[in-house]
């Protein structure tokens, strides 16, 4: 899955507001709820740590969430309002929904919109990619669970996506592993071929 070519193209017309809720989905795999309500209590740039209550996840368990460099810059250049704690604002206010948006980008992009809509895309779709961009990267399911909040095998699996460029990865290991294999015999793994 990777980064989908569209996902770029969304970025560039989003509202200046909406970009940096975009790259945080993108780049935690944290759910859309988790971060609108985030507050900048919850943030710990230096540690480079987003810390989430028991209240603050659908599973009602506590997680913390690994800031990668450049979306810490990103948020450290965001404008903190006086009288709102909360990260992501729009005219000094909490952002609440960004479907409205999302799709005016979507539509300036090109790229389809909507979840029932054929190669639609959602923000949610930003969590499936992390689950898969995690494991492409060769980072432990233990450790991408933890971080997205998946308590279940199961439920890890439905958000990560194997694809073609997975199958052709698992098919050239094969090969490194058979000719390992063969040289170790003394002869080439071809001589097995008809």
């Amino acid at each position: 899955m990777g980064m989908r070519p569209e996902y770029g193209g969304v970025m560039e017309n989003l509202p200046l507001h909406l970009k940096p809720v975009w790259a945080m989905g993108y780049l935690t795999g944290m759910r859309l709820d988790e971060i609108l309500s985030l507050t900048w209590g919850k943030l710990d740039l230096k540690a480079g740590f987003i810390y989430l209550d028991v209240t603050d996840t659908k599973t009602k368990k506590k997680r913390s969430i690994p800031i990668l460099d450049e979306l810490s810059e990103y948020l450290e250049q965001l404008p903190k309002a006086l009288h709102d704690d909360h990260v992501f604002l729009y005219r000094g206010k909490r952002i609440k929904d960004i479907r409205t948006g999302l799709k005016k980008a979507c539509e300036k992009a090109k790229v389809p919109y909507g979840r029932n809509t054929k190669d639609g895309i959602t923000f949610h779709d930003l969590r499936h990619t992390f689950n898969t961009n995690m494991r492409k990267a060769g980072v432990a399911e233990s450790v991408i669970m933890e971080i997205t909040g998946h308590e279940t095998r199961e439920m890890f699996d439905r958000y990560n996506t194997v694809d073609n460029s997975d199958k052709k990865q698992g098919v050239d290991q094969l090969r490194n592993f058979l000719g390992n294999q063969a040289g170790k015999k003394g002869s080439e793994v071809t001589t097995m071929l008809p």
